[in-house]
Formats: structure tokens, sequence, C-alpha cells
């Protein structure tokens, strides 16, 4: 059978991943003021990433002697077509899938937001994976291909995965620059899913928590340094250090077999010290991704969201500037019971840990979620494209609209337009240089 795994990527402007916020997607957008739309060129030229199912997905399919083949915006001679389905480009994907579809050409799509609103995808699919997909991707390979929405259980063992197979993509395209140059560069699974209880979270619902061994691991790393000379890599995982001993584990052995390399994960403040940060650092990490959130606690605290103190975040960024790892800090505009003031005030704390960059969201419901149940009455947004962390979608108590975009715009040109910003920033990154 020739299965093509189909990317899509619409005429948007923003910079697209279709693989964050737990599969449904963003569209990075700072703004429109001459300021904001700078980063948003600088974001636009730097990073890329695949979709990390579709690695396991051709993997499984190669595995059993199927022709596997990746694409963009075709319709390709094949027999079997699977696309990603994301909120960000919805549109696009389904009008392509239709298209496929009249050729005769059987359609599958995987992604939350296909699984939770199949609704918007079965008039132009045979069928839709609600799920992880690589379960129902051994069915699919073994010549058990069902219609509708087809339940695809978790893999328990995540050892007993094959490893992504990235051969058939576009390996030289990916990249995380401008906070880490190093490529060619690819992603890494070390575990899925989160244990934290936040609501409001899209990787609680889509993934149970399981995590792999560190040979496995390891296993996979050399393999990418093998085949595709990695020189750069990040751990997909959502909570990255949520096992202490795991990534000393992990760590050592990195360092053991030599496999040198720069890498990027996240994880929660909370789940870090000073000695598993030299740890860490010693193995290649580079950049670490977390999120702060806001100032806004008690906001925090009703969505299910745990948060360190103050003065831990502090520590732990500062040790990161000694020893040369950029953190990139994510924070969330618009929680329930913020204010404009509130607001102003996560944006000064921002600029007072001044990390490497700062993300500003808009906070946003997924469906599936908690948060998405509790709100459904107050989300006044019908296009899904606006569901993409960069703009209002549900009416706010305390803040209109335009206060929260324009509240936005200001977090971003504000924060990165600063003369302690700059400054820092050249530190940082003539640092990295020397390393």
């Amino acid at each position: 059978m020739k299965i093509t795994l189909l990317s899509v990527k619409s005429k948007r402007k923003e910079c697209i991943n279709k693989d964050f916020m737990g599969g449904f997607g963003w569209a990075f957008n700072a703004g429109n003021s001459l300021g904001a739309k700078l980063i948003n060129f600088l974001k636009k030229r730097g990073e890329a990433l695949p979709i990390m199912s579709f690695g396991y997905l051709a993997a499984i399919f190669a595995s059993d002697g199927h022709k596997v083949s990746c694409a963009t915006n075709i319709i390709p001679d094949s027999d079997l077509v699977i696309m990603s389905s994301s909120m960000v480009d919805y549109d696009f994907e389904i009008a392509l899938a239709k298209r496929i579809k009249k050729k005769g050409i059987k359609v599958g799509f995987i992604g939350p937001f296909a699984g939770f609103l199949p609704e918007l995808f079965l008039g132009a699919c045979d069928f839709i994976i609600k799920g992880e997909p690589e379960q129902a991707a051994i069915d699919i390979s073994s010549g058990e291909i069902k219609e509708g929405v087809i339940e695809s259980p978790a893999v328990e063992n995540l050892d007993s995965l094959p490893f992504p197979r990235w051969d058939i993509f576009p390996v030289k395209d990916y990249s995380y620059a401008p906070v880490l140059w190093e490529k060619p560069f690819l992603p890494v699974l070390s575990s899925r899913g989160c244990v934290n209880k936040c609501n409001y979270c899209p990787y609680v619902i889509s993934y149970k928590y399981r995590d792999r061994s560190v040979n496995n691991v390891v296993a996979e790393i050399r393999h990418l340094k093998e085949r595709f000379g990695v020189k750069g890599m990040i751990f997909r995982d959502p909570l990255f250090s949520l096992k202490k001993d795991f990534v000393i584990n992990l760590c050592e052995s990195i360092l053991k077999e030599k496999l040198r390399l720069k890498w990027v994960c996240e994880t929660k403040l909370d789940l870090l010290d000073k000695g598993l940060l030299d740890v860490m650092h010693e193995a290649g990490l580079q950049v670490l991704n977390t999120g702060i959130e806001s100032t806004n606690i008690d906001s925090l605290k009703s969505l299910g969201r745990s948060q360190s103190e103050n003065i831990k975040q502090k520590e732990i960024i500062n040790y990161c500037d000694k020893l040369g790892i950029k953190v990139t800090a994510f924070y969330m505009l618009g929680l329930p019971g913020d204010t404009v003031e509130g607001v102003g005030d996560t944006i000064r704390y921002a600029k007072l840990l001044n990390t490497n960059v700062a993300q500003f969201f808009i906070h946003t419901p997924f469906p599936g979620t908690e948060y998405f149940n509790n709100v459904r009455k107050e989300i006044f947004e019908e296009d899904w494209h606006k569901f993409d962390c960069y703009h209002p979608v549900l009416k706010h108590k305390n803040i209109t609209n335009d206060e929260l975009l324009k509240l936005k715009e200001f977090a971003f040109t504000s924060y990165y337009f600063r003369p302690r910003y700059i400054i820092k920033f050249i530190q940082r990154n003539l640092k990295g240089v020397l390393y």
C-alpha cells in the first residue's frame, strides 16, 4: 500500500506550528505595530519542527513493507493519505482532504482537534483517529482500515514503538533558531503526557503519562547522531524533569557514550535544582522552556495550576544564566479574574526575570478540556482560526478584547525593545558562541 503523510500549509502569514499546544497548534502573532512585525518576522524565519506523530507513523507503516512518503499541499498518487488536524489551519486541511477524496484516495485525520470535533472533518475524510495514533496505525498497517471515528488506545510500553523515521522528511529544514542554531535538529520524546491537573491544558486530555527507558532513549539519540549527524535536539516532553533519577541516568548515559549535542527541554521550575541543572547542562542542555504563566496566583489555583514561589523562580533562572542555559518563559494573559492592572503586573514580572525569550499567550480554551466546558457560554468566537493563542475568543469579565490585544502587543514590544534585555541578550549569546 502507498501511504502519504501529508502536511498542510495555508497562506497564513504567521509562524505556525501544529505540533504545539498538545497538537492543536498555534499561529504566532505579536501584533501589528512595526516592532511587533519585526518580532513576527524573526519568529517565522527560524523555528520549524516536524509533526512528531508523523515520524512514528512512518516507521510503523514502513516496518510492514508499505511504501511511505511525505508531501506538502499536493494530491499524491497514493492509496491512503493521513493528515494532521489543527485549529489554526482546519478549513484549508478540510478543503484539501475533500479534493483528495474525490480522486478515490482514502483519507484519514489524526490530532486532538479532529478527535474532539469530528463533525467538522468527517465529510472530508474516511476516518478520524481519536487518541494517540500509533495503535490505530498498527491496525491499519495490518490491513484493518475502519471508517468513522477510530478510538486508538495509548500504547502502554513506549519502548515497543519503533524510532520515528525521519529520512523521508525534509530534515535539513528543521530548526530551533534563533534560540538554538545547531542543525541538523530533530525532536525526541522521552515521555508522554503530564501528571499535573491544569484544567486548561491540552496535554492532560490528549496524552496519558508514560515514560521510556533510559536505554531506549539513548539508543534513539545514538541513531539520530549516526543516521543524520544531529547536532541539536528538543525533548518534546511537557514535563521533562518529572523523574529526577531518570534525568540524571539519561544525562550520565549521554555523557558516557559521548553523544555530544545541544538540546532543549520543557519542565516546571519547581522540578529543578542546581545539582540537577549541573548534570543536564554538562550533558548538553542549552535551552530551558518553562511556564511561569502569571502573577495571578488565585486564578492559577482555580485552574488547577500549582506554581513555585517567585524566589524559587528567580533562583533557578539566575542559576541557568550562570551556566549559560537560555530560558524561555511562557506567560498567559487574560486568565479568569485577571484585570488590566493584573496583566500589567505579569508583564512587569516577566521583565524582572528577563529571560532570553518570553512568550505571551492570550488564554485560550481548547476543546476537550474541563476549562473549555466551563467557559463554553462565554465563547463568542466561531472561527476556529482565532483559537491560535494570540486572539481573544471568549468574553472576559474585566478586560475588553481590544484591551487584551493591546496588552499582548505591549507585552512583546516593551519586553524585547529594552536596553536591559538587549544587553543581556548579547551577553547570553556571546557565552553561547564561546561554549
